[in-house]
């Protein structure tokens, strides 16, 4: 990207260091069923598990304004306690993995907490934040939710599925609405950045969109592709083995926030936030993260961190490797290379 692109994306972006605080994350945690043809796993979700599981991993201070009820079964597994509605159920999920390779999963929302509303910000512990994630998942972010951490907020991240998502209310199959046809889309050019899925992104007009604020579209192991103004560039993916592509987009989110916290460029940023996002699809629901996998990304963009010589050598040659592999890739037009991706997906998630 030439210096006038990175321009373009940090004005409109973050800087990292002078923002006014940690990171405030908005979203409520979940509970998740994940069915695959071999497997049913139980298990914590909801974006802002994925985001805290992350920002924790690198040491970014974050708080977390979430609703849950008293069936809650995750309570020792959160670092940031929820807000416990006791006439409400924890939001529940059921992803369905088990259609033809060629469909989507079927997600299925089989109960729902509380929406998120501006008198629940009234317990965040500081008057101003470096970053807002509103990180929702089944429409509990109302558009007063979003006005709040818009005016607590130096710089605003938003997923999309927060925005967009919808509840069948018959049969619970979760379903999308054009950005905009909301209250959200009126919005837009306060937003710092919108992350959306692939899948997702048909429901924004990204033409439109991209003239208000910097959208980033995550396409899996295809990478990601970032949109401002009238310029536009891709970051390859990091070579990953895919067990459960759930939660891939939250963790990818919480490496690009880390990234942009810490003073990175946009660009930079992007290729954390795919680090980040491959570890998760290697695992079923939220990554236990290794002390080693995070010093892997904090050497190829330091972050403040000591490493011991053994950390330094294995991730000069995992940087080597990726490299490498990013070449045949995207500039010589070669398929990935097995022993490449195979060492590179030993280093980075066993």
């Amino acid at each position: 990207m030439d210096e006038e692109d990175d321009g373009i994306v940090e004005s409109n972006g973050c800087d990292g260091p002078g923002l006014a605080g940690p990171i405030l994350i908005v979203g409520n945690y979940c509970h998740d069923t994940i069915i695959t043809r071999s497997s049913r796993t139980d298990t914590l979700g909801g974006s802002a598990g994925y985001l805290v599981n992350v920002l924790d991993a690198l040491g970014v201070e974050s708080e977390v304004i979430s609703k849950v009820g008293p069936d809650f079964a995750y309570r020792s597994r959160v670092s940031h306690p929820p807000v416990v509605v006791e006439r409400s159920a924890t939001t529940h999920f059921v992803a369905d993995y088990t259609g033809a390779e060629d469909e989507d999963r079927v997600l299925r929302a089989v109960k729902m907490c509380d929406p998120i509303v501006s008198s629940d910000f009234g317990g965040a512990r500081r008057s101003r934040y470096g970053i807002g994630l509103a990180a929702g998942v089944a429409g509990e972010i109302l558009p007063e939710a979003l006005e709040r951490i818009i005016k607590l907020c130096d710089r605003v991240i938003v997923d999309l599925q927060a925005l967009i998502r919808l509840i069948d209310p018959v049969t619970g199959v979760v379903k999308y609405r054009k950005l905009e046809d909301t209250e959200f889309y009126g919005m837009l050019d306060r937003v710092s950045f919108v992350k959306a899925a692939q899948s997702e992104a048909k429901y924004i007009d990204l033409e439109n969109a991209r003239q208000k604020t910097c959208v980033i579209v995550t396409n899996g192991d295809k990478g990601s592709t970032v949109y401002i103004k009238s310029n536009e560039y891709h970051v390859p993916a990091f070579p990953a083995s895919e067990l459960d592509p759930t939660g891939a987009g939250d963790s990818f989110l919480g490496g690009f926030t880390a990234g942009l916290y810490r003073g990175l460029s946009v660009e930079k940023a992007v290729v954390v936030g795919n680090y980040f996002g491959a570890l998760a699809v290697s695992h079923v629901g939220i990554p236990t993260l290794t002390q080693f996998q995070v010093k892997v990304m904090l050497f190829l963009f330091p972050l403040g961190s000591s490493f011991s010589s053994f950390d330094l050598v294995w991730a000069f040659v995992l940087r080597c490797r990726i490299q490498i592999n990013f070449f045949l890739a995207t500039i010589v037009g070669l398929p990935e290379q097995p022993l490449l991706q195979r060492h590179s997906t030993i280093l980075i998630f066993s």
